[in-house]
């Protein structure tokens, strides 16, 4: 007995949709669970909490925070901070086995580029403000910055008695980076226009 092609092309579409549909629950599971448990993590003592020693000379650079499980794991969350305009560019969190982490993420920070370390209270103080400067911009933090964020736990930004200037000589500097095509930096420039005025601000893209 022949198969009507459509019937059997419209039950594919409908395994295909089920199956995207399962994949999404699992990553909102997954995702929801993470934020959990980094809330949780966020009662562990820190392990380490630094940054590059070029941030505030390149306008950019990690900020890591991590803290000591009980159990062995190590609870992260690297900020890429870009002092000069957009706030929380990226984030990368998890809860590793502590020799995965060291491996992984800790040495080869390491070895990219000079560490500083830092106070909890200063990291958080940093990040925050920056973040708030993009907002005051018009510039939102990375997608998945609220989560991250919760490694932070009780740590008191208040306590740091560091003073931030963001921007670059009173003015903010875009400078695109290699993944931003001029799709987003014509968005972002508009943005700024938009916040700044076309003499509020600095850019520096690719011809």
């Amino acid at each position: 007995m022949a198969v009507d092609p459509r019937k059997r092309q419209k039950k594919l579409q409908q395994q295909k949709a089920k199956q995207k549909a399962e994949r999404r629950e699992l990553a909102r599971r997954e995702s929801r669970g993470l934020s959990a448990r980094l809330e949780q993590a966020a009662l562990a003592p820190i392990l380490h909490c630094c940054t590059v020693g070029s941030i505030w000379e390149q306008g950019i650079g990690q900020v890591l925070v991590s803290r000591q499980l009980s159990n062995g794991n190590v609870a992260f969350a690297a900020f890429l901070v870009d002092v000069y305009c957009l706030g929380v560019k990226d984030v990368f969190m998890n809860i590793v086995p502590r020799a995965t982490y060291e491996a992984d993420l800790y040495r080869k920070m390491m070895r990219q580029d000079r560490l500083i370390r830092w106070k909890p209270e200063c990291a958080r103080k940093l990040v925050e403000g920056a973040v708030q400067y993009a907002l005051d911009l018009g510039l939102p933090p990375h997608p998945d910055y609220p989560k991250a964020k919760l490694i932070f736990g009780d740590i008191a930004a208040e306590a740091c008695t560091e003073q931030f200037e963001f921007g670059k000589e009173g003015k903010p500097l875009f400078v695109a980076g290699p993944y931003d095509d001029s799709s987003k930096c014509q968005q972002i420039i508009r943005t700024l226009e938009k916040r700044r005025g076309p003499d509020g601000f600095h850019f520096m893209v690719p011809m």
